[in-house]
This record gives C-alpha cells, sequence and structure tokens, in this order.
C-alpha cells in the first residue's frame, strides 16, 4: 500500500456535492415559480368570478336596461371594487311573433357592456364584456 494518497476520491464527492446542492437549489426555485403562478391565477380566476356574479345581476333587472346611464349598485366582496360601465343598446328588431298592428310591440334589443374588477388585496383585475338580447316594450333602444 502505498503511504501517500491522492485525495481524487475527496475531490469527486465534492464536486458531486456542489452539484447536487445546485439541483436541489433548482428545484426548489422552481418549486416557488410554480406557487407563485398558482396563486396569480386563482386570485385572477376569483376576480373573473366576481365579475361574472355581477353580470348576472346586471342582466337579472330588467329596470338596468330603462335607464342605461343609471349607476348599478353591486356589493362586492371585502376588499374588491366593481365598476359597471354604462349599458349600451346596439340593434332593435320587431320581436317576433308579433305584428304592427298590435298597440304595442315589443322588440329584441341587444345591449353591450362592461364590467371592471379590481382586488386592492392581491392586485388581480379584469374586465369582462357581455352582450345580452332582452324583450322589451318599443322605444327603449336609444341607438
Amino acid at each position: 500500500m502505498s503511504h501517500r494518497q491522492s485525495g481524487a476520491t475527496l475531490l469527486v464527492v465534492l464536486v458531486m456535492l456542489v452539484v447536487l446542492t445546485l439541483f436541489a437549489i433548482t428545484v426548489i426555485n422552481l418549486s416557488n415559480m410554480n406557487a407563485k403562478a398558482v396563486g396569480n391565477m386563482q386570485h385572477r380566476k376569483n376576480a373573473e368570478a366576481v365579475a361574472q356574479s355581477a353580470i348576472e345581476q346586471v342582466i337579472s333587472t330588467s329596470a338596468n336596461f330603462y335607464s342605461p346611464a343609471a349607476a348599478v349598485a353591486i356589493t362586492a366582496p371585502t376588499g374588491m371594487a366593481i365598476a359597471v360601465g354604462n349599458r349600451v343598446c346596439t340593434a332593435s328588431a320587431a320581436a317576433k311573433g308579433n305584428t304592427l298592428t298590435q298597440a304595442l310591440v315589443p322588440e329584441d334589443n341587444h345591449w353591450d357592456f362592461q364590467v371592471s374588477v379590481s382586488d386592492a388585496v392581491t392586485g388581480a383585475t379584469t374586465v369582462m364584456h357581455q352582450g345580452v338580447k332582452i324583450r322589451m316594450l318599443a322605444n327603449n333602444c336609444p341607438n
């Protein structure tokens, strides 16, 4: 046996330890980035759900379309702000199945509006446009 050892094994083990440490750090960083991306997506989806709920609240009341410039009060979850834009009538046509000989001919009015939601806590924002066709009495579409 040789009394003098070269230490090559120690050098190889140290290099492998450095490589494994770098690999572990990379995996942890990727995991953190993926967790942040998923969290951001969840916040955005939550804002979209709140916007969809606001759209449904606007559509559920026809009075919101008889006064299209009037503000619509929507109850927002804590930390969120909801803004409903003016409802804009884009088209109008006599409702099918009715004749012009009737006193009041209903019309199918096509409306467009947008809802903006912002979350002050997470910073998530979304804007959704919605079109809707509503049967109303004649001359309620100011286009």
